[in-house]
């Protein structure tokens, strides 16, 4: 037996969002027939009593014109309806698109934030960079970043979308040869060796200016940046531990400090 090929017939069809500049002139098309059809069936009616006689169709013509009429009407409301519920089909989409894209936005932020190296890690570099620079006789500078958001008490996602974009931010203006670190949730150390005072101060305003463009036109959030330097501001890396720590949420003060001997030994 052959199989019957059924057609399924939908007077509501899904609109591709490709084909939407041919619907949309078939709409303004409708749209210009309806009017005229409508202005010359007003004016036809006006007519009588504007130059006091009578323009009456008669014959078959008052009969086509009347059922082209009443079908150009319905026409237009069922075209009209149709295209009603495709810009709620489409609405609804855009909506779902929107989440998911947020979703996505904040599903890349977490796991940018979760992947940076902690404040243990950040120790273990500062020992190392402050032998470098004291064996050879040389400088380089801590940067602390503190984000504060616009809203108080925003909720996680909203949160993380801002730490994720300020993140990014800082990361696409800094060279291979620094180091990035989130201390806690809203606090964020880059280490940048061999730089001297004034050279950090200059990578601190190009920091400045991506975080206003991250934080964007509703000020999302602000940034606070510090810059500590050694030996300007420092001799030990136990006391340019301190200076960031003190930057820092009392939480961070029950970790191990930074020993001392290293620096004394290292000086020998």
């Amino acid at each position: 037996m052959r199989s019957k090929k059924v057609v399924k017939v939908e007077l509501f069809d899904r609109v591709d969002r490709r084909d939407l500049v041919h619907r949309e002139l078939h709409l303004l098309g409708l749209a210009i027939v309806s009017i005229c059809v409508l202005a010359a069936g007003l004016a036809l009616l006006a007519y009588p009593a504007v130059f006091s006689h009578s323009a009456v169709l008669t014959g078959s013509t008052s009969k086509i014109c009347f059922f082209a009429f009443c079908g150009l009407s319905v026409l237009l409301v069922a075209y009209l309806w149709d295209r009603h519920k495709v810009v709620r089909r489409l609405r609804s989409e855009i909506d779902n698109e929107r989440i998911r894209h947020a979703e996505y936005r904040f599903q890349a932020g977490n796991d940018l934030l979760s992947a940076l190296a902690g404040f243990n890690q950040f120790q273990d570099r500062l020992v190392m960079e402050y032998r470098r620079a004291s064996g050879l006789g040389g400088s380089f500078c801590v940067l602390v970043i503190k984000i504060t958001p616009a809203i108080s008490n925003c909720d996680l996602a909203e949160l993380t979308l801002a730490l994720g974009d300020a993140v990014k931010s800082i990361s696409h203006r800094l060279r291979r040869e620094d180091s990035l670190y989130r201390f806690c949730a809203d606090a964020f150390g880059i280490i940048l060796p061999g730089l001297k005072p004034e050279d950090t101060k200059a990578v601190a305003s190009r920091l400045e200016e991506g975080l206003r463009d991250a934080a964007g036109a509703a000020n999302r959030f602000s940034a606070v940046l510090k810059i500590f330097s050694y030996p300007q501001n420092a001799s030990t890396a136990h006391e340019l531990e301190m200076a960031v720590r003190s930057m820092l949420p009392s939480d961070l003060i029950s970790e191990p400090l930074v020993d001392s001997t290293v620096s004394m030994s290292t000086d020998r």
